[in-house]
């Protein structure tokens, strides 16, 4: 889940940037000669300026931004941090117009870029000299070349119907606007908590498989601890890939597979995700406007007041959530977006905006804006990251006590099985913190909250469908089994002419074979008793001490090692030389 959850967002916010893209309509500057006596500029020049700007937009200059104020009357090329009121349209800036041309030539040069020559641009202003007697013609003149130049980029936004998918999220989303509207009382918090309880419903089936699964897989811990406590003490890589073999052959013979728990996991996570896109986008998805609607309404939003737009600087650039959490009047916009120069609605497209207006939600809390990202300037929404850390680092604590855990014995198993926890429990919680602060405070909220709702339902499950409970005598019985197995298997072996066992190196097989079995037996058997005898040295040593705390015990895997050499050499079992026969003999065999 850790891994998925990283891969995607990696994909949807670290992507190849796409440089922006302007279109510009060449078909404006096609006109009859007789239509260019109330312009100042031919059509070659018109267009030369209207290309400049738009291959300069591609590299980050946003060109046709200032044109438009100064449009408006107004100068983006100096200070207007002054200017409080940008809604009264003024006279045409012809020092600004001129500047908007330098810039974009500027840009395209540093870019390695050909623009227009200084000559071009030159004749071209020339001919808005004014003089007295003329001055209220050219001013005409001027105004009519700058409409016509903005005109090649007016964009045409219609209302657009989305693809399958889309429709079956906008499905999803009509539901939230459903639980928002008449359930949360017009408030999104409340709406998509009430939300999170309902999608955790729609994904029982998933929890109910998997939950099944661990049952299964529990069932068959006594086998599996019996086949992991043979090969006890022993960690060479020989040895490994002989018990997870023989854990694998379990797993073919009771018909399991460990890969069936990871299917329900797989399944949710594109769900997870299309909720995301639902949550964070909900003038497309809840209010159901279309995506060529919304886009335009952002541009809108984010456009300089001088040039007649809202001037807001969203914190994040997905969805529409903080954008819609920040408007005050709904209507108002509508009507000014209609006048936007960047674009050309049709009536439909209004209609959906007027409609989308008296239906946005209420992202507050109090004087608490949820809709915004948590940040400096938010330090209050800070706490939305604190509080989705403490919920995931709890809840992943608690969720693995009502969940299935690996099959460990004592030792390498253990301490392995330990540190995935510990970083389970601190990677998960610290990637949700980092992504809570990067979108707006309400998704924290969603998934804080519904990470409480699924560790309810964890806790449910586990009372309905409970895990198996197993005694020692349990235990005992799994490897008593076990052993009769494995001596049928090399009865087997034994009596078959066709088949020769290649024994190892390590002694791991030793009790497989009926002429090594006893060695086999009596070497486990002698690192259980050391093992016994050093816990219980360690507590008789605890008990001398101050406060009943034992120092640290020292690494002494390399005197157990030898230890194992001497008991090879011991008595009662083989010396080295019959040993060495005895494996010189099966090899010639």
């Amino acid at each position: 889940m850790a891994i998925l959850l990283l891969l995607t967002t990696l994909v949807g916010c670290a992507g190849s940037k796409v440089a922006p893209e302007l279109k510009m309509n060449e078909d404006v500057f096609i006109r009859n000669e007789d239509e260019w006596g109330n312009h100042a500029m031919g059509s070659a020049d018109m267009k030369s300026i209207a290309t400049l700007i738009r291959d300069a937009y591609a590299l980050g200059y946003d060109g046709r931004e200032a044109l438009v104020a100064a449009t408006r009357g107004f100068d983006m090329t100096t200070d207007l941090s002054t200017v409080t009121d940008f809604t009264d349209k003024g006279y045409l800036n012809v020092d600004a117009v001129r500047h908007i041309v330098d810039k974009a030539n500027e840009v395209l040069s540093n870019a390695g870029k050909e623009g227009l020559t200084n000559d071009q641009v030159n004749q071209i202003f020339e001919k808005w000299k004014e003089t007295e007697e003329n001055k209220g013609v050219i001013a005409a003149k001027r105004e009519a070349d700058v409409d016509l130049i903005l005109s090649a980029f007016v964009e045409e936004i219609d209302v657009q119907k989305g693809n399958f998918w889309d429709g079956l999220l906008g499905f999803v989303g009509n539901i939230l606007k459903v639980i928002t509207t008449y359930l949360g009382f017009g408030s999104y918090v409340v709406g998509i908590c009430l939300f999170a309880i309902v999608i955790e419903i729609l994904m029982l089936p998933f929890s109910i498989k998997q939950q099944k699964n661990s049952i299964k897989q529990a069932n068959l811990r006594p086998k599996e601890m019996a086949i992991k406590n043979k090969y006890k003490g022993r960690n060479d890589q020989p040895t490994m890939q002989k018990m997870q073999a023989e854990i694998q052959e379990l797993y073919q013979r009771e018909n399991f597979s460990p890969f069936n728990g990871c299917l329900p996991l797989l399944l949710q996570m594109p769900i997870i995700m299309a909720l995301y896109n639902i949550v964070v986008d909900p003038l497309h998805y809840v209010l159901g406007v279309s995506r060529s609607v919304t886009g335009a309404f952002t541009t809108f939003a984010t456009a300089s007041p001088a040039a007649g737009g809202l001037g807001m600087e969203l914190s994040s650039n997905r969805g529409t959530i903080e954008l819609l959490s920040r408007l005050d009047n709904g209507g108002g916009i509508v009507e000014a977006l209609n006048n936007f120069q960047y674009f050309h609605f049709s009536d439909e497209a209004i209609i959906s905006l007027e409609k989308a207006a008296a239906r946005i939600p209420n992202f507050n809390i109090g004087n608490l804006n949820f809709g915004l990202t948590p940040g400096w300037d938010n330090l209050i929404l800070m706490l939305v990251p604190v509080l989705t850390f403490i919920t995931y680092f709890f809840s992943s604590k608690l969720n693995r006590k009502f969940m299935y855990q690996p099959a460990t014995n004592e030792g390498i198993d253990a301490r392995q099985q330990a540190c995935s926890n510990t970083m389970m429990d601190i990677t998960m919680p610290a990637m949700s913190t980092f992504f809570t602060m990067a979108v707006p405070a309400v998704i924290g909220i969603y998934w804080a909250f519904r990470s409480w709702v699924g560790l309810l339902k964890s806790f449910i499950m586990s009372r309905i469908m409970p895990l198996p409970k197993f005694t020692e005598e349990d235990y005992k019985a799994a490897e008593r089994e076990m052993a009769g197995k494995t001596k049928k298997k090399i009865n087997k072996t034994k009596s078959s002419d066709e088949v020769r066992a290649v024994r190892s190196l390590h002694y791991i097989d030793d009790e497989d074979f009926e002429d090594t079995r006893e060695r086999g037996l009596a070497r486990r058997a002698a690192l259980e008793e050391k093992e016994r005898q050093e816990k219980e040295a360690a507590v008789e040593k605890a008990q001398k001490l101050p406060f009943g705390k034992a120092n640290l015990k020292k690494d002494d895997r390399k005197d157990e090692v030898k230890d194992e050499g001497k008991e090879e050499s011991a008595p009662e079992e083989e010396t080295l030389e019959d040993e060495t026969k005895t494996d010189d003999t099966t090899n010639n065999e």
